[in-house]
Order: C-alpha cells, then sequence, then structure tokens
C-alpha cells in the first residue's frame, strides 16, 4: 500500500512537470522550426534581391535606365513579389554603384502559440560598375596609355567611331625610352619568350586573368612581320594599356594600368620600324565581371560586380 501511495505521488509529480514544462518546450519548438522558416526566406529574398542589383547595373551600363520596374520584379518571395522593394543609384553609369533592398513580413505558424504572427525580414546588394579591372582573352600587344590616338578619342567622350593609325615607333616620351613605343608585345606568364606563344595568344587571346597593378615582362623586339597579326584583322578583343616601360629586350617591364577594346582596321608589320603601324577603332565595352574601385582610370571598358551584401563590402 505504502508503496503504491508513493508511486502515485510520482506520477502526479511528473505530470506536474510536464505540465509546467509545456509552455517554454513549445516556445523552444515555435523558435527552432519558424527560426529556419524565416532564416530560408531571407535566403530567398537575398538571391532575389542580387539578381535585381546586377539587372538595374546591367541596363545602367547599357544605357537603359535604372530602377526599371522589369529589374526589380526579380525581388520575389515564396513565388509572389515582394511590396517593399527600394532601388538607388550614385555616381554614374560608368563609375557608380546601384543598391537594392528588399523587406517583407514571413508568416509564422508555431510561434502564434505565443502570440507572434509574423517576422519582419531585410536584405541589400550592392552593385559597383567601374573600370574593367581584371580581363582574361588578352591579346598580348599591349597599348601605351600615353599614345595620342588613345588621349584623343578618351578626350573626346569615347564617341568617335574614326580609325586610328598607331605607329610602331614611340609617339610620346612617355610610351619610349628603351621600349618599342606605341605597342609592345607582352609576355603573359613570364615563360620562355616563344614566338609561338605570343602567336598563339593573338589568335586565341590569353586563357588566365590579367590584373591592374600587374607588372608584366615584354617579349624581346617589336610587332614584327614573324607575328601574324593580320590573321586577326577584322576581329575586335581586348589588350592591355601599360605605363612606366622600362628596361629593355627580354628585361623590359610594363605596368598594366587597364584594358582597351578595339577593332583591328589593318596591320603593316613589313619594312622599316617607322613604316609599321596598326590602325584600329576604339570601342566602348560592357562585361559582366570585377569592378575597379572609383580612382582607377576608365579606358571605355566598364564592368559591374556585387561589392557589398547587408552593407557588408567595400563599394568605394
Amino acid at each position: 500500500m505504502k508503496l503504491r501511495r508513493t508511486t502515485e505521488r510520482d506520477r502526479g509529480s511528473v505530470a506536474l512537470i510536464v505540465a509546467f514544462a509545456f509552455v517554454p518546450m513549445s516556445a523552444m519548438f515555435a523558435t527552432v522550426a519558424d527560426g529556419g522558416l524565416v532564416w530560408w526566406r531571407k535566403q530567398e529574398l537575398q538571391n532575389g534581391v542580387e539578381a535585381a542589383a546586377i539587372a538595374v547595373a546591367d541596363r545602367y551600363v547599357h544605357g537603359l535606365g535604372t530602377c526599371q520596374p522589369s529589374s526589380l520584379a526579380l525581388v520575389v518571395l515564396d513565388g509572389d513579389q515582394v511590396a517593399t522593394v527600394d532601388c538607388s543609384a550614385t555616381g554614374s553609369s560608368t563609375n557608380g554603384v546601384v543598391t537594392v533592398t528588399g523587406r517583407a513580413e514571413v508568416p509564422l505558424n508555431f510561434a502564434q502559440l505565443i502570440g507572434r504572427d509574423s517576422a519582419g525580414i531585410e536584405t541589400s546588394a550592392s552593385v559597383r560598375i567601374g573600370a574593367v579591372s581584371s580581363a582574361s582573352g588578352l591579346r598580348p600587344l599591349a597599348m601605351c596609355v600615353g599614345n595620342p590616338a588613345l588621349t584623343s578619342w578618351l578626350a573626346g567622350g569615347m564617341t568617335s567611331n574614326a580609325d586610328f593609325r598607331i605607329d610602331i615607333n614611340a609617339s610620346t616620351a612617355a610610351c619610349g625610352g628603351s621600349v618599342p613605343g606605341n605597342w609592345a608585345v607582352i609576355d603573359f606568364d613570364g615563360g620562355p619568350n616563344s614566338m609561338s606563344a605570343a602567336q598563339g595568344w593573338i589568335q586565341n587571346g590569353y586563357s588566365a586573368s590579367v590584373r591592374v597593378g600587374q607588372t608584366l615582362d615584354g617579349d624581346p623586339g617589336i610587332p614584327s612581320p614573324a607575328l601574324q597579326v593580320d590573321t586577326v584583322v577584322g576581329q575586335s578583343f581586348s589588350v592591355p594599356v601599360f605605363a612606366n616601360p622600362r628596361l629593355s629586350g627580354s628585361n623590359s617591364l610594363y605596368d598594366i594600368v587597364g584594358f582597351v577594346r578595339v577593332n583591328l582596321v589593318s596591320a603593316t608589320l613589313n619594312g622599316s620600324a617607322s613604316q609599321r603601324h596598326l590602325v584600329v577603332r576604339f570601342l566602348k565595352y560592357v562585361t559582366a565581371g570585377t569592378a575597379g574601385p572609383s580612382s582607377q582610370p576608365s579606358f571605355g571598358s566598364t564592368a559591374y560586380s556585387i561589392c557589398s551584401f547587408d552593407s557588408q563590402g567595400d563599394c568605394s
């Protein structure tokens, strides 16, 4: 009899403990379950905001306006467009920042047991628009930053479609010295100075990435008939822009300061050095790549890339 009464008291105590623990246990379960839902929805919102910011930047750099409804419609949550989307653009379409912010209320399921119906979420993404800071597929014919043809095209707002003759020999002291001049043959990989490697880069471009700020070696000599540049006449491609050329031959060095897009109209590499030249048409160019800081000079090649999530990142 005594054992039975003790067991009954234990059962009553356990029931009482369970009753008291039910509310906090339910709250804990609600927090975990609804917390996972909120996290999932925020990731979904972040994806939409990122896609919208890239779409806005793409339209902006192509002169199609900014913060268009069609771009912002990419901010969706559970298949439905988010009601609150903010969009802003600072700077210009060649040197600026686009930011898209999305806000939404996520309905909660289990948290309603403790009197909470929804949770607010907010996320943002910023896209930096600026000069291309790294590029692949480059041809090894680098152009001097001080070349008068390039500076004339830039000074004219990069709107001219004229053909520019650019001689091999230096047009300015900044492009000369002990190195070839307006054009230089770049050794991208720093390996043996192979004519076949240079020819392969002329035909197909250099597959790896080259970035602004790199110092690259030059191949000895100047562009010559040995390089079959005429095989890419009529094609459009990007070339490095160099500054501070120095030393000579296989020891020559070039600081890469940017990239410019050209259409090669003709190539004359026969005869004396004074007669050798390339005729190019400069092109404005836009790519989804890495955009440089606002301080980096532009040579008509513009890129855009995500620079910040939820204000975490450097978009300067």
